[in-house]
């Protein structure tokens, strides 16, 4: 959900309905569609190209539509450059929670101090968890995570796992819940979220069976109304079939999980569009060896481009409705059959 796709509107109308809507604060100083001041569009062109104001103005959004209910969170990636400075916008916007993925958020609680947020981080596995527990504990006045989520290899996007632990079964996300929740209950009442190719109530249930307390969902809110993309991103979801998902290597060294198109066909016949990196954004980018950007081409998908790089998740071929926030979450709580 992240580069564009998971803005105020979305994260917002989650929250309303009374779950957890999150924002992804990558890419929002360029995607962001909310009206700002001259002297803040001039800002953001000189010095502020990580798009921190925008940050602050789409979180004190969502929360505005979210009217009091719900959770309104931030998600920001622990690889990104300027991880510190967002952490600083999502407080100043006002956000319920802050949710880290892409590494471990080590210093997160010294970065947030007394402020009243809860701090959810992201692991792949019960042994990532006990490091970042104990790593707080020594380090941060005995602070624990307030919810962690344990994401499996059938998430959309950028992939914590390897090409052989994909299909894996000691790595999918039935095997990794029972072990992440036993870890947890050895650190307190951690709630755990599971989180990776979620696509129903059914699917739901079954995780919460095993343990976890909540769950989330990526690829089902991108067809709804509210999600912030350009039209032609949801169409994409609902015209693709099981065929047209795939998995590609990107400039950030991980695998991604992506829909077949113009762009990945070009790649494999080793034709790449010039560009300049604008960004930075994540200290391990190659993107001078593979000849692209990765966040340039997020961006282009969300704005609807046929040359964009449109992440999802295993199910995405199952989309075949848009829905408005509201029903979707309904179906999610009552089941499918339930209309």
């Amino acid at each position: 959900m992240g580069v564009g796709v998971s803005r105020w509107r979305l994260a917002g109308s989650v929250a309303a309905c009374g779950g957890m809507g999150t924002l992804a604060a990558q890419g929002l100083g360029q995607a962001s569609d909310l009206p700002i001041p001259i002297d803040e569009a001039q800002a953001r062109r000189r010095d502020d190209p990580h798009g921190v104001r925008a940050v602050v103005r789409e979180t004190q959004a969502a929360l505005q539509r979210a009217d009091g209910r719900g959770i309104v969170a931030v998600n920001i990636m622990v690889a990104i450059t300027h991880f510190e400075a967002l952490v600083a916008a999502a407080l100043e916007g006002g956000a319920d929670a802050i949710v880290c993925g892409a590494g471990l958020p080590l210093k997160l609680p010294t970065l947030v101090g007394d402020r009243d947020v809860a701090l959810i981080p992201m692991v792949s596995s019960a042994r990532a968890l006990r490091s970042l527990c104990r790593y707080w504990t020594t380090f941060s006045d005995g602070r624990l995570p307030d919810a962690v989520v344990v994401e499996g290899p059938k998430a959309g996007g950028h992939l914590g796992f390897s090409e052989a632990q994909i299909d894996d079964p000691a790595f999918q996300l039935e095997a990794l819940v029972p072990e992440v929740v036993a870890e947890a209950a050895r650190w307190g009442d951690i709630p755990v979220i599971a989180a990776g190719g979620v696509w129903d109530h059914q699917d739901a249930w079954t995780l919460f069976d095993l343990g976890a307390r909540a769950v989330q969902l990526g690829t089902r809110f991108v067809i709804t109304e509210e999600c912030d993309v350009d039209p032609g991103f949801k169409q994409r979801y609902l015209a693709c079939g099981p065929d047209d998902i795939t998995l590609t290597r990107t400039p950030v060294g991980l695998l991604g999980r992506v829909i077949r198109g113009p762009l990945l066909a070009a790649f494999e016949r080793g034709e790449f569009p010039g560009f300049k990196c604008h960004y930075r954004c994540i200290s391990s980018c190659v993107a001078h060896e593979v000849r692209y950007c990765i966040a340039d081409h997020l961006l282009d998908a969300a704005r609807g481009d046929e040359m964009g790089f449109y992440f999802v998740g295993t199910n995405g071929w199952r989309c075949r409705d848009l829905l408005p926030v509201a029903e979707l979450m309904r179906r999610l709580a009552e089941g499918e059959a339930a209309r």
